[in-house]
């Protein structure tokens, strides 16, 4: 049993690793296919708030004159903007979908029946109907991708 002062240190130690560690549960074992998903999600959602910012920015530029927006326009005409349009394109289809699977999991009884926490543990694994829609979610990420490149590079 721990002392006072032994679980104030290791608090301290655990917040000291930051983000490291919220990233470090991606690749430790068991890796499944749900942990994936959920670090896609994550992933995704992160980029769409750095585009929602960034588009804000890019929106307010307007009160400054025509002179103004023309200037950010031109910043934005390159091929970088391009493949960051294609990954909003594919990310956003990826979040929606998948976060409907997750929605899907919350209110239905599609993630199967419980089972008990005994030791040894075992992982629940994604049942038929999980499965089925994250390979929806990244059959249309990938077809909405298709269609990012035919719109943006003409291909």
């Amino acid at each position: 049993m721990r002392t006072g002062q032994e679980t104030i240190a290791v608090e301290k130690k655990e917040t000291k690793a930051g983000l490291s560690r919220h990233i470090r549960w991606i690749f430790q074992r068991p890796l499944s296919l749900e942990k994936l998903a959920l670090a896609a999600q994550r992933v995704s959602g992160v980029g769409m708030l750095a585009y929602l910012m960034a588009h804000m920015f890019v929106i307010g530029t307007v009160t400054s004159g025509a002179t103004a927006w023309a200037s950010i326009m031109s910043m934005f005409s390159n091929p970088f903007a391009d493949i960051g349009d294609f990954l909003l394109v594919v990310g956003v289809t990826f979040h929606a979908i998948n976060g409907i699977r997750v929605l899907l999991l919350e209110l239905t009884p599609l993630s199967g029946k419980p089972i008990r926490p005994d030791y040894p543990y075992k992982i629940q694994t994604l049942g038929p109907g999980q499965k089925s829609i994250l390979y929806a979610a990244v059959i249309m990420a990938a077809l909405s991708g298709i269609i990012a490149v035919y719109v943006v590079w003409g291909l």
